[in-house]
């Protein structure tokens, strides 16, 4: 994974920008030092003489405009140097700022969720549909089973509940149970002993209830039979688990550490990270993007930015 550039420092006037920036003010703005000069002077020789150097002062910037080399200057401002096209970017406005975040990878999009704090990142996490918390812990556990055994058991008989889980496929379930849970379950649904019935028979027994009462007839079985169920239930039909109630998959989440979080955001779409990266200060903001491929930013600045590339070479 990329990383940001760990000298870049979060001071706009960054020393050694500003010794480069002192030089192409010197190559660039040579017209405009002309006119200081016939400033100093017109200070000795009157009004008169002043106001002729307040005309030359913009006629001598516009000449200066007018005759950049952009192309030369944004070779000059050494844009390769991530501390240099962070002093820019620092100039720009917060919404242009964030419209280039479009230009970054995802790597790079992830990179900018480091600044924030555990606690922040999950408040920002908690507004993310439940499709995407299970996106990020399928990422961060090894095997999808890993979140019913993390889930708290209350959360699985609500699960059990969902009208979007019928009788028949709890019964599809149960063919693959052993006998010794059915002969639990049916003891519990019949009120009599079940264990001399085969399992045909425990299976007939059960299908005659309905399913709010086969989900009390599971309360009474062990709590890894239970887990076990839920498992081959989701395995059998994975849109199943998004019948988990947001809280329950964001508090799985909260378990891990920041890091693993950020991560685990690899399959979520860059817009909604984008988002995110909404809620940085200005400067964290600029940080961010100033991953951005030297030689996409270079185009920008000549396309977009010539103004501001005049205002810095002319003071």
């Amino acid at each position: 994974m990329i990383t940001l550039d760990a000298n870049i420092t979060l001071n706009s006037s960054s020393p050694s920008f500003l010794h480069l920036l002192s030089k192409l003010r010197r190559r660039y703005g040579s017209s405009a030092e002309s006119v200081n000069t016939n400033e100093q002077a017109g200070k000795t020789n009157g009004t008169e003489q002043t106001n002729n150097c307040e005309q030359t002062d913009q006629v001598g910037n516009v000449t200066v405009a007018d005759n950049l080399d952009f192309a030369q200057l944004i070779e000059d401002l050494r844009l390769n140097v991530s501390e240099n096209r962070f002093a820019l970017l620092l100039l720009l406005p917060r919404s242009e700022l964030f419209e280039m975040l479009q230009l970054l990878g995802k790597d790079q999009l992830l990179n900018g969720l480091k600044f924030f704090s555990k606690e922040k990142l999950m408040a920002l996490i908690g507004g993310l549909p439940k499709e995407d918390l299970l996106k990020m812990l399928f990422t961060m556990f090894t095997n999808p089973n890993q979140l019913i055994e993390n889930l708290p058991t209350k959360e699985l008989y609500h699960f059990l509940r969902s009208d979007k889980i019928d009788k028949g496929q709890f019964m599809k379930t149960f063919e693959l149970m052993p006998k010794e849970n059915l002969s639990t379950i049916a003891g519990y649904l019949t009120k009599k002993n079940c264990d001399k019935m085969d399992k045909r028979e425990l299976l007939h027994t059960i299908k005659q209830f309905e399913k709010f009462h086969l989900v009390d007839g599971m309360r009474k079985l062990d709590e890894k039979s239970l887990r076990n169920f839920v498992t081959t239930l989701t395995e059998s039909n994975p849109k199943l688990y998004s019948e988990f109630s947001h809280l329950a998959l964001f508090n799985v989440a909260d378990r891990f550490a920041r890091t693993d979080l950020i991560e685990s955001m690899m399959n979520i779409d860059d817009s909604k990270i984008m988002n995110m990266l909404s809620e940085l200060p200005d400067k964290l903001l600029a940080l961010t993007v100033s991953q951005i491929d030297p030689q996409v930013f270079a185009a920008l600045l000549l396309n977009n930015y010539q103004d501001l590339l005049t205002d810095l070479v002319t003071g």
